[in-house]
C-alpha cells in the first residue's frame, strides 16, 4: 500500500468531430463554451416568464431571448452546421413577433419556447459527440410553433400602428424603427402613457451618462428609443430624446447632472386610443397548442462516441485571485531560497514556518482550481422542470416534482454527462410509472403524481435518487418477458432485484411498441452503460402501487477534505473529521476487541490493520472514536486503534480507478512521502463492526 502510482490525467484533451468527419479546430473550443453559457441563461429567463413580473421586466426578457438566439445562430453558421442555424433562426423569429407585441407571453407559450431550445441544446450535445446533423431539430415542435407563427400573422386590415399620436416633430416620427413603432402601439393600446425626456451631453461624456440615463429610464418602466435631436441655441453639447412607457415621469426620478435637462413631457396620452383598439379580444393560444406532437422520423444511427473535452469559462476576478495567490507562494519560496544559501542556525524556525505558508498556499490554489471545474446541481434540475411540465401537458398527467440538494456542487464535466440519463430517467417515470388520473383516483390516491430528485453526498460518493408513487415495476411482466427472451429460466423463482436489474438488459423492454415519450426499458441499458463509465452504479426497487426508486450513486473525481492524518503500518492515512467524535492517545496499551472509555462510556475498539485486512499489531496507544452521524449523535461509535497521530490538515483528494474496490477508502492524495490514502468513514466503521462480530463469534 505505501507504494507510488501515477495519476490518471483527466485533462487530455480529443476533438469533436463534424458529421463528414473533420476534425474542429481547437479555437471552436471558446465557441462550445460560449453556446452552454448561453442556454442556461435561456433556462431561467424563460423561467421567469411564468412569473408576474412589470411588462418592462417582461420586455427585456424576451429582448435577451432575442439576442440569445441570434448569438446562437450566428454561432451556428460559424460552426458550419447549416440546419442548427435555420432552427435558432425559426426561435429568433417567434422571440421577435413576442418583442415586438404580436405574441402574448402565457405559460402554454412559454413551454413550447423551453421544449425548442431543449431541442436546440440536445442538438449541439449530440454535434459534440460526433453524431450527425438532423435536418430539423424543431420537427417535434412544427405545429405548435407553425400555430404560433399564424397567431402572429396581421389581420386582412393590416397591423395597428399608434405613433401618429405621439406628440413629435415629423423628422423625428420618421426615425422611429419599426419595432420601435410596434412597441409604441403596443405599449399605448395596454394603457401605458408615452413619455419623454430631453437632454444635452458633454461631447466628452455624452456615452457613458447616456448608458446612465438609459438605465435609469429602463428601470422605470420600458425605454423605448434614444434619438438625436436638436438643443437650444444657449446649449452647448449632443441632444437626445429618450422616449419610455411608464406611469408617470419627473426630472427627480432621473440621475441628472446640472444643466443635462432640457425637459420632460407626456407624449402620448392611452386615452386617445380609439375604444376599439383599447381591448382586443383575447387571441385562443390556449386552446390552439396540439396535445401532442407527431413522432419524429427516424434517426440515422450514431456514430462512435468521441470523448468530450471539458472547456472552463471564468470571470477576470477569480483568475486574478488565483495568480495574485501563486505570486504569494513564489516569494515565499524566494525567502526560503534566500534563507537556503545564507546559511542557516540550526535553531532558526524561520524555515519550517515558511514551508507551513508554502504548504498552506498551494493548498488554496488547488481548492481554487478545484472550484473553477464545479458547478451547482440546480443547473441539472433546471433542465428537468421544463420537461415535466411539456410531458405532463402531452399525457395529460399532472405531476408534482420536487428537488432537494440543488446546492450540491459536482465537477462540470461530470454533471454533463449525468443530463441524458437523468431526462431519460425522469421521462419514464412520467410516461411509463406515474398512472392517469382516473386510475390514480380509482387507487385511492391523489390526482396528481409526485416524482421528486434528490441529491446527496455519501461517503466518497454522489448519490441521486428519482422517486415517483406511481403504478412501480410489474415484475410478474418483467420475469414473463425474461424467460420468452432466454434471460431467465422457466420455473425458477427469481428474486425481485434480479428481476429489477433484468430491466438494464440491452433491448429489454415489456412494451409491445415503443412509445412516443419514453419505453420502459427502451435506452435503460444505455443509462446503466453510461453510469457504469463514470465508475458508478444503479439501483432500482419498487412496490406494486406505490412507486418506484432509481437510485444513481456515482464516485467523486477530486474534492478538498480537512482529514485527521494518522499512521498505521508505516503508512499514512486520513480520516475526514466531519466523523471524528474524540481523538484519545496515552500510556496504557490496547488491543481490538477491547472496550475503552470515552466521556464516561464504554465503546469497542478494533485496530485499523484489521479493519483493512493488514497484520495486527501487538498494541496501540492512540485510537480514534468514528461515528456515522457525527459528534452531535453518538448512537453508534467504534474506536479506531491507530499507530500514531501525525496531525489535521487539508488534502485535495482524487477517486483514483485503482481503488474502485478498496474497501474502506475513499480516494488517496499525493505525498512527498507516498500516498496518503483517505478512508471511507462509513465503509471503515461497518468493517471494524463486522471484524468485532467476528471476534466474538471466534471466527
Amino acid at each position: 500500500m505505501g507504494g507510488r502510482f501515477r495519476i490518471p490525467d483527466s485533462l487530455d484533451r480529443c476533438r469533436c468531430h463534424h458529421e463528414r468527419g473533420q476534425l474542429l479546430d481547437q479555437s471552436f473550443d471558446d465557441v462550445w463554451a460560449e453556446c452552454e453559457d448561453l442556454f442556461a441563461q435561456a433556462r431561467k429567463t424563460l423561467a421567469s416568464l411564468k412569473e408576474i413580473q412589470p411588462a418592462h421586466v417582461v420586455q427585456a426578457s424576451v429582448n435577451a431571448l432575442f439576442r440569445t438566439t441570434h448569438t446562437l445562430k450566428g454561432m451556428a453558421g460559424m460552426l458550419g452546421f447549416p440546419s442548427f442555424s435555420r432552427a435558432a433562426h425559426r426561435m429568433e423569429d417567434i422571440f421577435d413577433l413576442m418583442r415586438q407585441g404580436r405574441l402574448r407571453s402565457t405559460d402554454s407559450l412559454v413551454e413550447t419556447l423551453e421544449a425548442g431550445m431543449m431541442a436546440l441544446e440536445a442538438g449541439l450535445n449530440g454535434l459534440r459527440r460526433g453524431r450527425p446533423e438532423p435536418e430539423d431539430y424543431l420537427f417535434p415542435l412544427r405545429k405548435q410553433l407553425g400555430e404560433l407563427e399564424a397567431l402572429a400573422r396581421p389581420t386582412e386590415g393590416g397591423s395597428q400602428d399608434l405613433t401618429s399620436l405621439l406628440d413629435l416633430p415629423p423628422d423625428l416620427l420618421k426615425a422611429l424603427s419599426e419595432y420601435e413603432r410596434t412597441r409604441v402601439t403596443a405599449l399605448l393600446m395596454s394603457g401605458m402613457p408615452i413619455h419623454g425626456a430631453t437632454i444635452c451631453l458633454e461631447f466628452a461624456t455624452f456615452d457613458e451618462r447616456l448608458r446612465v440615463l438609459n438605465e435609469a429610464l429602463a428601470a422605470l418602466g420600458e425605454l423605448v428609443s434614444t434619438l438625436p435631436c436638436d438643443v437650444p441655441e444657449d446649449r452647448e453639447g449632443l441632444g437626445f430624446l429618450l422616449l419610455a412607457g411608464c406611469p408617470s415621469l419627473d426630472a427627480a426620478m432621473l440621475p441628472l447632472l446640472e444643466g443635462e435637462l432640457v425637459g420632460t413631457a407626456l407624449l402620448a396620452d392611452p386615452s386617445r386610443v380609439p375604444e376599439s383598439l383599447r381591448n382586443p379580444p383575447a387571441a385562443p393560444e390556449e386552446e390552439a397548442l396540439p396535445p401532442a406532437p407527431e413522432p419524429e422520423p427516424a434517426a440515422p444511427p450514431p456514430g462512435p462516441p468521441v470523448q468530450e473535452v471539458e472547456i472552463l469559462r471564468l470571470p477576470a476576478h477569480r483568475v486574478e485571485a488565483l495568480e495574485a495567490r501563486l505570486m504569494a507562494v513564489g516569494q515565499l519560496r524566494d525567502a526560503a531560497s534566500l534563507l537556503l544559501h545564507k546559511g542557516m542556525d540550526i535553531r532558526d524556525d524561520r524555515p519550517a514556518a515558511l514551508m507551513n505558508q508554502i504548504q498552506d498556499g498551494l493548498l488554496e490554489v488547488q481548492k481554487s482550481l478545484l472550484q473553477m471545474r464545479m458547478v451547482r446541481v440546480e443547473s441539472l434540475f433546471s433542465r428537468i422542470e421544463p420537461m415535466v411540465k411539456s410531458l405532463s401537458r402531452d399525457t395529460g398527467k399532472p405531476v408534482k416534482l420536487a428537488f432537494q440538494g440543488g446546492d450540491l456542487e459536482l465537477e462540470r464535466g461530470l454533471l454533463g454527462r449525468l443530463t441524458d440519463p437523468f431526462l431519460h430517467l425522469v421521462r419514464n417515470a412520467v410516461d411509463h410509472g406515474l398512472e392517469p388520473p382516473s386510475e390514480r383516483l380509482a387507487l385511492g390516491k391523489s390526482e396528481a403524481g409526485s416524482i421528486r430528485l434528490s441529491a446527496s453526498q455519501r461517503g466518497r460518493n454522489i448519490r441521486f435518487d428519482i422517486r415517483d408513487d406511481g403504478r412501480g415495476f410489474d415484475l410478474a411482466r418483467i420475469e414473463t418477458r425474461g424467460v420468452t427472451l432466454g434471460l431467465l429460466k422457466a420455473g425458477q423463482a427469481h428474486t425481485p432485484e434480479r428481476l429489477h436489474r433484468l430491466t438494464l438488459e440491452p433491448g429489454f423492454s415489456t412494451q409491445e411498441r415503443a412509445s412516443q415519450i419514453s419505453g420502459r426499458g427502451v435506452g435503460m441499458d444505455v443509462v446503466r452503460s453510461e453510469i457504469e463509465a463514470l465508475g458508478g452504479e444503479i439501483h432500482l426497487s419498487s412496490e406494486a402501487r406505490r412507486g418506484s426508486l432509481i437510485r444513481l450513486s456515482i464516485p467523486l473525481s477530486r474534492a478538498v477534505v480537512s482529514c485527521l492524518k494518522v499512521r498505521c503500518d508505516r503508512q499514512s492515512f486520513g480520516i475526514p473529521l466531519g466523523n471524528v467524535v474524540r481523538v484519545q492517545a496515552g500510556d496504557q496499551v490496547h488491543r481490538g476487541g477491547d472496550q475503552v472509555t470515552v466521556f464516561g462510556n464504554s465503546i469497542p475498539m478494533e485496530s485499523l490493520q484489521a479493519c483493512l485486512g493488514l497484520a495486527e499489531p501487538d498494541g496501540q496507544r492512540s485510537f480514534v472514536v468514528l461515528s456515522t452521524q457525527g459528534a452531535s449523535a453518538r448512537s453508534v461509535e467504534v474506536a479506531i486503534g491507530v499507530d500514531a497521530i501525525l496531525g489535521r490538515g487539508e488534502v485535495l483528494l482524487r477517486s483514483l480507478p485503482e481503488l474502485a474496490h478498496a474497501a474502506g477508502i475513499m480516494g488517496g492524495s499525493p505525498q512527498e512521502d507516498g500516498i496518503l490514502w483517505v478512508l471511507d468513514p462509513e465503509a471503515t466503521l461497518s468493517l471494524a463492526m463486522n471484524s468485532l462480530m467476528r471476534r466474538v463469534a471466534h471466527v
